[in-house]
């Protein structure tokens, strides 16, 4: 007999619509694994095409899909595996001015990207839309994440008021990643909003969760919201661009 309980969560993934921004190192197994869930439907997208040195750690691509959009290569792999998902595919980078109606046609955001300016962008998009997000970011052998209820959980500006310079942080390509930890990250983010999304709610609001592969040691953070906050605390701010600033 089925469980009532399941059949209701399995019936509001399959009314779910989740972001995910960037198709890589963690963008590729969030995916995955949001669709072998169930989700009904998944906007991906990512301005950047295939090369050789992502497919260490980015499994939905391969040597077959070099050149092509990482959109497109990730889709296929998602529509040969799970033929009733629904895809939408964008091959742009998300900003300012497409934020808004991006995030309005969703019910949870992935950060999966790699960049610092970014991630600022996705948070603050985040809190002025009302859409829950899961944060992460990957560097070498660390890994972190952190889910953002807005208004009601702390968000990634709460921890880092204001963005670094912007030479103050590698980039993956700069600084590699070890593709089994972003494999377990990106599927972590997935989690989250599966868990949301199902009626359960989400383990990593107000704590961030890291791991440190090199010590094999993981780590939970109590965080809050920061009343202070440039952009959760009770006044707006606008979105920041994607080279840091203000708009």
């Amino acid at each position: 007999m089925t469980d009532e309980r399941t059949t209701t969560e399995a019936e509001r993934l399959a009314a779910s619509h989740v972001l995910v921004v960037g198709v890589g190192a963690l963008g590729c197994p969030a995916a995955w694994t949001l669709a072998a869930a169930g989700v009904g439907r998944l906007t991906l997208i990512d301005p950047d095409r295939v090369e050789l040195s992502n497919l260490h750690r980015q499994f939905l691509h391969s040597t077959a899909t070099i050149g092509l959009a990482k959109v497109e290569s990730a889709a296929a792999r998602l529509r040969a595996a799970f033929p009733s998902i629904g895809l939408e595919l964008r091959t742009e980078a998300v900003t300012p001015d497409n934020l808004p109606a991006l995030f309005a046609a969703a019910d949870f955001v992935i950060d999966a990207t790699d960049g610092v300016a970014a991630k600022f962008l996705l948070n603050d998009g985040a809190v002025a839309c009302g859409r829950p997000y899961s944060h992460a970011g990957i560097l070498g052998f660390l890994g972190q994440t952190l889910t953002v209820v807005p208004r009601r959980s702390a968000c990634f500006r709460c921890l880092f008021p204001e963005p670094p310079a912007a030479d103050a942080v590698p980039s993956c390509q700069e600084a590699g990643v070890m593709g089994g930890i972003a494999g377990a990250i990106g599927a972590i983010q997935a989690g989250e909003a599966i868990a949301y999304l199902s009626g359960r709610g989400a383990a990593l609001t107000d704590q961030l969760l890291s791991y440190d592969g090199l010590a094999n040691r993981w780590r939970r953070i109590q965080v809050a919201r920061n009343p202070r906050c440039p952009v959760c605390a009770d006044r707006p701010q606008p979105l920041l661009d994607a080279a840091g600033a203000a708009r």
